[in-house]
């Protein structure tokens, strides 16, 4: 001992401390100074970060894009469905659901006097009237010029039209039926120069056969009921 403290001088004590310091404080001056460019390309995996430890405020906008999500990650729950536009097929369909029309037709009556309209759709107007003895009387007219209209009755192959439609004109919408044995069926089309078309299905049944809805509010002996579609 006494031979190693004859050895310790003041100069070997202050060299010591000194290089202590210099340790220390190179240390300390890593731990400020170390920034991007002194790291490594590809140095900090996803296991040297803590868990949770990447926040939202930590993202640069627009840094994820659609590149860097897994796919099938995302779920419905994940996505503001206020955000989406409308894709090209739905603006079809919504489309057609606008421009088309439907309307039904319905019409009861007993024979006698007094014609109905059972249909204004498109510029086309149909009157119907239980004739007394005789048949449902259907009529059209038109509210456009130059308009196009026909029917066929698949029972019996009736056909008539009108290649030149025009307003103050009457046309006989089932003319031609065949009465009182059976139900007439039949299609009606309707056309304008515009392009507007109404196409109308329906059938009718004529006083002479048994009586429409029996034992009902809206039994009739007369009946004419089918739909219409302008578009």
């Amino acid at each position: 001992m006494k031979q190693i403290r004859k050895r310790i001088t003041y100069a070997n004590v202050m060299s010591s401390i000194a290089v202590f310091m210099v340790l220390g404080g190179a240390t300390a001056i890593a731990a400020s100074k170390i920034g991007t460019n002194q790291l490594k390309a590809n140095a900090v995996t996803a296991s040297k970060i803590k868990k949770n430890a990447v926040t939202t405020a930590k993202i640069k906008n627009n840094a994820v894009n659609g590149s860097k999500v897994k796919d099938g990650s995302l779920t419905g729950a994940d996505v503001d469905l206020g955000t989406l536009g409308t894709v090209p097929s739905a603006n079809r369909a919504n489309s057609a659901a606008k421009s088309d029309q439907v309307a039904k037709i319905f019409y009861t009556a007993n024979e006698g006097p007094g014609t109905q309209t059972i249909l204004s759709l498109g510029g086309l107007t149909i009157t119907a009237l239980c004739a007394e003895g005789g048949s449902v009387q259907l009529e059209a007219t038109t509210s456009v010029a130059h308009a196009w209209i026909d029917f066929f009755t698949p029972q019996d192959h009736d056909y008539d039209v009108d290649e030149d439609f025009n307003p103050g004109e009457t046309f006989d919408a089932d003319d031609g039926h065949d009465q009182g044995t059976f139900t007439d069926i039949y299609s009606l089309s309707y056309n304008q120069p515009g392009g507007t078309n109404v196409t109308v299905e329906i059938r009718d049944v004529d006083p002479e056969v048994e009586p429409v809805f029996p034992g009902t509010s809206a039994q009739a002996e007369c009946f004419v009921g089918g739909f219409a579609i302008a578009g």
